[in-house]
């Protein structure tokens, strides 16, 4: 008979009804230990984060004077792109801009047939005055001791230039008018913000420049592009005078030009008329030839003594 193997006797699995009634202590330990884990890995990932970022700010924080500031510039002039792109959509959901604020350059010629010049001139310098304006410029033509032609160029305010207009006309004949309003508000915009962001390169610089560190040839080059920073702001800002110039004051050209007295044509001779001018012209041709007579006798007279000799002989 074989004797049994205890060690190989198969163990007894318990049954599904004694797992049942095993303690609940011990399923929630299993699930505690689960919840640790991932716990430990969502800490960890966060660490590892805050890690990678604490790394990146002191290279941040190390990076030159001169790279952030051309950083922040960077960023403002991205920021006013964004807004310059943003810009036309916004147009859209909004109301459109009151035209007060648009930069309009209105301008304006005027051509008058005017009866004097120095009546016609005192007026307009009375108009303009009274307009809050001033006669920029004068060019005057002189015919037979008198003023003939006359350019005159008008700044008057652009809340008066509709006003004055009508008054102008009414000095004389109207003999050609012209207007116009040009729309630089773009223009006007684009180099405004040019003009802010140099200033903002300026200011960067000027802190750069008053730190005084750095290589010889740094300081150099932050002088060069200080000054040519400087060029182009006195460049916008000359721009901005130019047209802020334009836009309030309006330039009116008045072309004057005098009234000359027509000159009649004569009338035609009668029969009478033309019988006495063809006698006083063959009396003056008789007189002409006698005189020419005259004249060559005596043209003769100093060659008589040596003719009358060679006649004799």
């Amino acid at each position: 008979m074989t004797p049994s193997n205890p060690a190989r006797s198969p163990r007894p699995r318990p049954s599904r009804l004694a797992r049942a009634d095993r303690p609940p202590g011990r399923r929630r330990g299993r699930s505690l230990a689960t919840g640790a884990a991932l716990l430990a890995l969502a800490f960890g990932a966060c660490g590892k984060s805050q890690h990678e970022a604490g790394a990146r700010a002191p290279a941040a924080e190390a990076a030159p004077a001169w790279a952030v500031a051309d950083g922040k510039i960077a960023e403002e002039r991205s920021a006013d792109l964004a807004y310059q792109a943003d810009a036309p959509t916004a147009g859209l959901e909004q109301p459109p801009a009151p035209t007060d604020n648009r930069k309009i350059v209105r301008t304006g010629e005027l051509s008058l047939v005017v009866q004097t010049y120095d009546e016609a001139r005192d007026r307009i310098d009375a108009l303009v005055r009274a307009a809050g304006g001033y006669v920029d410029s004068t060019r005057v033509s002189h015919s037979e001791g008198q003023v003939s032609d006359a350019v005159i160029v008008l700044r008057v305010p652009v809340t008066q230039f509709g006003a004055l207009l009508p008054q102008l006309r009414a000095l004389g004949e109207i003999q050609a008018e012209t207007t116009d309003a040009s729309d630089i508000t773009d223009q006007y915009v684009d180099v405004a913000a040019r003009l802010k962001s140099a200033r903002a390169l300026e200011a960067r610089l000027l802190e750069l420049a008053a730190t005084g560190t750095g290589k010889v040839t740094e300081v150099l080059e932050v002088e060069r592009e200080l000054a040519r920073v400087r060029a182009e702001i006195e460049q916008y800002e000359g721009r901005i005078r130019l047209w802020d110039d334009q836009v309030s004051l309006s330039t009116l050209t008045l072309r004057l030009s005098t009234e000359r007295p027509e000159i009649a044509a004569p009338a035609a001779p009668g029969f009478g008329e033309r019988v006495s001018r063809t006698f006083h012209d063959s009396v003056d041709t008789l007189s002409d030839a006698g005189r020419s007579l005259l004249l060559g006798l005596v043209s003769m007279l100093p060659w008589l003594p040596l003719l009358i000799p060679g006649f004799f002989l």
